[in-house]
Parts: C-alpha cells; sequence; structure tokens
C-alpha cells in the first residue's frame, strides 16, 4: 500500500544505500525503476513532493560528504559513521534548500491510514449490499482474462490490487489539493 500511495503522490525518493564503494546518496523520480531497488542496501529513505527536488537534494548531500572527506582525507570511519553522515547530509540539505522530507516511516503511516480508511468503506458497502458493483468487474475480468487462455487471479489477490488501485487514486487527490 505505501509503494500505491507514494506512486499516488508522485512522491520521489532520496536514499543512503550502501555499496562496495561505501555509502552513496542515491535520488529515484517517481514512476522510475529505482536505482537502488534491488542492489544495493537501503539505510535510510527520505520522500519529497517533487523529482527535481529529490535530485538537486541528493547532489548537494553529496558535495557536502565529498568536501567533508577531501577536508579530512586521513580520519577513517567505519561504516555506521559514514550512513550516519550521509543521512545527516541530506537533512542538512533538505534544511537549506528548504524542501520537506517525509520519512519512509511517515509515508508508510499516512499510506495505512488512507488503505484502513478504504478497507472500513469497504466493509460498510459490504454490509449494505454495495459491492455488487465490484463483484460485477470481477467477474467480467475473470471472463476475458480466461476466455484470452490467461491465469486469473484469485478474488482476494485481485482485491488487494483493486484497494491498491483506491489507494493510489485518493493519494493522486491530496496531490492536486
Amino acid at each position: 500500500m505505501a509503494a500505491a500511495y507514494c506512486a499516488g503522490l508522485g512522491l520521489a525518493a532520496i536514499a543512503v544505500v550502501g555499496g562496495a564503494a561505501g555509502p552513496h546518496i542515491v535520488a529515484a523520480t517517481p514512476g522510475g525503476e529505482e536505482p537502488f531497488a534491488a542492489a544495493d542496501n537501503v539505510h535510510v529513505r527520505f520522500w519529497c513532493r517533487r523529482a527535481a527536488d529529490a535530485e538537486r537534494l541528493a547532489a548537494a548531500a553529496a558535495r557536502s560528504l565529498r568536501r567533508d572527506s577531501n577536508d579530512s582525507p586521513a580520519a577513517q570511519v567505519d561504516e555506521s559513521t559514514a550512513l550516519s553522515r550521509a543521512a545527516a547530509a541530506i537533512l542538512v540539505a533538505a534544511k537549506r534548500h528548504a524542501i520537506v522530507l517525509q520519512s519512509d516511516e511517515d509515508v508508510a503511516a499516512a499510506a495505512m491510514d488512507v488503505a484502513a480508511r478504504i478497507e472500513a468503506e469497504m466493509q460498510r458497502q459490504q454490509q449494505s449490499g454495495g459491492l455488487k458493483s465490484v463483484n460485477k468487474a470481477y467477474r467480467s475480468y475473470r471472463l476475458e482474462t480466461s476466455g484470452r487462455g490467461e491465469r486469473v487471479l484469485r478474488y482476494d489477490e485481485w482485491m488487494r490490487q483493486y484497494k491498491e488501485n483506491l489507494v493510489r487514486q485518493v493519494a493522486a487527490t491530496l496531490r492536486q489539493t
């Protein structure tokens, strides 16, 4: 649900990722493939409203880290300290550029709040018989998909995707406000 929420809001990510060369800062634009999704170990991720802001923050924080390492090249730091410095550099850059960041936890909490509201409404609709159109849509999907010889999703999986789409739509509406 958090991914659907982020996609609906069009949030861009800035992350501190660990790799063989040590931690680095990466920005990911909404709708694009996250450059840190699989290969690297994400240690901390922040979200902002605009892709341009994310890229600007990532570049500013990376410059700050390079500048700090050039000022004290003899000082060796452990990985934990390096990761903390990278995360702090992002926060300092965000403050300097007056860009509001949200943590992964904040975004997940907001997404779960939207999902809970949708779930509560679905429960109300189910009790009042208002899900007939949803069930009819699943039946149409099932008939069309099986008619093409494709694998049909079970109802619970289809419903999960349906709810994710609702979360995405609610988030897109929030983006416009």
